[in-house]
Order: structure tokens, then sequence, then C-alpha cells
């Protein structure tokens, strides 16, 4: 009988811990897309005014310059609420910014395992506002 209390109460250790890590990795993915596109958002509204006087088209293009700065603030706010945050920003085309996040996670119950940390991947698009 204590030999089934013992094996029973270990496979709820352990169940509790796959299910306490799952969540962390899941709230964690939740706060990188949060953070994504809130950068992007920021990013997409870079505009390269020099570029827009020569004429734009239907999409303001942005400027490239600009849109790093605007991430690497964001990123810099935000690294207090989300620890290990990294922001990547690119432009695809001239008139969407691409964000990519990531962060490092240390797991809180199954380091006993032998799995300490994952790496949380999220990505973001936006585009320049529509030109007048």
């Amino acid at each position: 009988m204590l030999v089934l209390v013992i094996g029973l109460s270990l496979v709820l250790f352990v169940l509790v811990a796959v299910v306490v890590d799952v969540s962390a990795v899941v709230l964690a993915k939740r706060g990188l897309d949060s953070a994504a596109d809130g950068a992007a958002v920021a990013a997409a509204q870079q505009v390269d005014v020099a570029a827009a006087g020569d004429g734009f088209g239907d999409r303001l293009p942005l400027d490239a310059a600009l849109v790093a700065e605007a991430v690497a603030t964001y990123e810099a706010e935000e690294r207090a609420g989300e620890p290990g945050l990294r922001l990547a920003a690119r432009l695809e085309g001239t008139d969407t910014a691409v964000v990519d996040a990531t962060r490092t996670l240390r797991l809180p119950l199954t380091a006993f395992l032998g799995v300490g940390s994952t790496v949380v991947h999220a990505q973001s698009r936006a585009r320049s506002p529509v030109g007048p």
C-alpha cells in the first residue's frame, strides 16, 4: 500500500510540474505576442517623410533607422515586465514593419528533469498608415 501511495504521489507531482511549466510557457507566449504587436505598431508609425514627399502611392514608406529606434525604445520599456525580452525589427517592402520577439524562459518546476529553460518566439507585422 505504501509503495502505491508513493508511486501515485510521484505521478501527481510530475503532472503538477508539467501543468505549471506549460502554463508558464503559454503566459510567456502571450506576453511576447503583446510585446511584438506593440513594437510593430510603434514601428509602423515611423514614416520616411523625405520619401513620402516624392509621392508614395497608397501606403506611406517607413524609415528603417526610425523603425529600429522605435523598436529599441519599446524593448527597453517592456523589458521590466518581460525579463530576457529581445526584439528585432526589419522592413518587409517599404511599408510593413516586422518584429520578431524572443525570450528565454526558465521553467519553474521541470528543472529537476533536466529541462531548465526554453526559448519562446513571436512575430508581428504592421503596415504604415494609409496615405491621404
